[in-house]
């Protein structure tokens, strides 16, 4: 295919200063954008680098914001660390933080908290499960575990047989 453009007295200029530059001629250079803009041919690696530093960073940001030691300035780990090597705090990185060893989310703290029971629900829900099982013990063809007494008066002793034998 072949392409024909009317380009601009000032952006010629440009573009025969940038293929002097670059040691081609206008028609590759052309071809060369063209090939990247649409193919992205030879160009695969610094995208993709550039779309895992933009992810990293939406992650640290993210990470820095909802870590448990952190107020989103310091770490409170790390201050503590360098107030005991006498150095000055550092403030906080959002790539330090991408990879922190000791990063604890707070939202799932939060959760943990909002999921925990009262010891009154926890014994209404016994109740309630007993009522059931009374209730329904037939239908779901429930044995329960006898203890070792109702396991006893469950099993055939000899004098049980000998007092059905001489009475039969």
């Amino acid at each position: 295919m072949r392409v024909i453009i009317d380009v601009p007295p000032d952006i010629e200029e440009l573009l025969l200063k940038k293929c002097k530059e670059k040691g081609t001629t206008p028609s590759q250079f052309i071809l060369a954008l063209l090939e990247w803009y649409f193919l992205k041919k030879g160009y695969d690696k610094p995208w993709d680098i550039y779309e895992f530093l933009k992810y990293a960073k939406r992650i640290g940001y993210e990470r820095l914001k909802t870590c448990k030691y952190s107020d989103g300035k310091y770490c409170m780990l790390e201050s503590l660390n360098d107030i005991f090597e006498e150095k000055e705090p550092e403030p906080l990185n959002i790539y330090r933080c991408l990879f922190c060893v000791d990063y604890t989310d707070k939202r799932r703290i939060r959760r943990r908290e909002e999921i925990k029971l009262d010891d009154d629900i926890i014994e209404v829900a016994k109740i309630a499960a007993k009522f059931v099982v009374e209730l329904y013990r037939d239908r779901f063809s429930y044995k329960p575990n006898l203890s070792v007494e109702e396991k006893k008066k469950d099993e055939i002793r000899k004098e049980d047989v000998k007092k059905l034998i001489e009475n039969w």
